[in-house]
């Protein structure tokens, strides 16, 4: 079974961002992952093994043979992929046949930051790798165009893909209150269509101070709490203020359903970023290769108990200097990896770091980053003296032969 994601959302919402980003964050983990474009109107990804549909038919190429527009092309596009699927198994085969045939790029006297010794050469087994498709931005491909959809299920009958859909969208958009129940009734919708493991996200957290102020606290938003406090806001807009009653309807519409909440993202956050692979992971049942060399919870507990380890009830009771000294030791990230699903990032603290208090946080980051500088300088000096000592012990030996 190979597991992924169909990462979806509007367009502007920072799809290829995401998707690029998870490709280097995967890497930095030491996780395979395969990145397939499926749109026609954008170019091949910049990286090693990825698919795109472009291979087989680009947007220009659907307009000029059929004298289509834009929107029109594009959909002409993903049903001539969904007409064409054996083109796309066979370049996923390919794909991942060659991922298989890599080995970790490590070297045979590289040594593991976890476990203190050398690490083995390996090569990835086809279960354990992760493919990442990128979707077009119109909308209707997944709220009620069936071709994106039908393919996914071919993908998952026919080659044994367990996939969920994350849908992004701007988080700006929660400020204005009819935007934001646009927002709902579109991941609403999209969660019904496609009926996979979906993870919702508010992309570009990072940015929203900038914005402008909220009305609510950010877990009314990501939670999707009493929607009725929103009817105030929506009767005050001229835009809305002659539809209460439609508008008091869909946030029933909304809550009845009960489906739809959101996590955020900061995608240059690493944190952000971990917090959100690891609810995907969750949601999909996936365990990463990484994990597979690592000691067990309770080995791992007793043999260092106190050396990474956080107190997540109170997100922030940690003094300043505690933190970074925390992230100055810079854990191995298949460790951070392996470590329960992350509360530091919850709405709260989120609000707290990117909103309310974004310039201090910038600050306290940018000291963290020194002091991981320094980390890393201190351990890139002792690695290359080691390596100095090992490679005139070989000479020697070979000298004495």
């Amino acid at each position: 079974m190979v597991f992924g994601q169909v990462v979806i959302g509007p367009p502007g919402s920072g799809k290829t961002t995401y998707v690029w980003g998870l490709h280097q964050f995967f890497t930095a983990l030491q996780r395979p992952i395969l990145l397939v474009n499926l749109d026609p109107a954008s170019a091949s990804p910049p990286c090693p093994h990825s698919i795109s549909i472009s291979s087989l038919i680009s947007l220009q190429d659907a307009m000029d043979a059929h004298k289509l527009g834009p929107n029109g092309a594009m959909l002409y596009c993903l049903e001539y992929l969904e007409a064409n699927l054996d083109w796309l198994e066979d370049e996923l085969d390919k794909a991942m046949k060659a991922l298989e045939e890599d080995e970790q790029p490590d070297e045979d006297d590289e040594m593991d930051e976890v476990t203190g010794g050398k690490r083995e050469r390996r090569r990835w087994k086809r279960g354990e790798m992760y493919v990442v498709f990128d979707t077009p931005g119109q909308v209707e491909l997944s709220t009620n165009h069936g071709s994106l959809k039908r393919i996914v299920e071919q993908l998952q009958k026919r080659v044994g893909f367990r996939l969920a859909a994350v849908h992004l969208m701007d988080a700006s958009h929660i400020l204005d209150a009819s935007k934001y129940v646009a927002v709902l009734l579109l991941a609403l919708r999209t969660m019904l269509q496609l009926e996979l493991p979906h993870v919702n996200v508010f992309s570009k957290i990072d940015l929203l101070a900038q914005a402008g102020d909220l009305p609510f606290n950010l877990d009314f938003y990501t939670e999707v709490q009493d929607l009725s406090y929103l009817l105030p806001l929506l009767e005050r807009d001229q835009r809305t203020q002659r539809f209460g009653e439609l508008n008091r309807v869909i946030c029933e519409l909304v809550e009845e359903f009960g489906l739809v909440s959101f996590e955020t993202l900061a995608v240059e956050d690493k944190d952000s970023m971990l917090r959100l692979v690891q609810v995907i992971d969750q949601a999909l049942g996936y365990v990463p290769p990484s994990l597979a060399s690592l000691p067990s919870a309770s080995s791992a507990s007793s043999s260092t108990p106190h050396s990474h380890s956080h107190d997540h009830s109170h997100p922030h009771s940690h003094s300043t200097d505690a933190h970074a000294s925390h992230h100055a030791r810079a854990p191995h990230p298949s460790f951070a990896q392996s470590q329960p699903l992350s509360t530091s990032l919850h709405a709260l603290s989120v609000q707290e770091k990117w909103v309310d208090h974004a310039a201090e946080y910038a600050a306290h980051e940018r000291g963290m980053w020194e002091k991981e500088g320094e980390w890393a300088a201190e351990r890139a000096t002792e690695e290359s003296k080691r390596r100095a000592v090992e490679r005139a012990r070989r000479e020697a030996e070979d000298g004495g032969r």
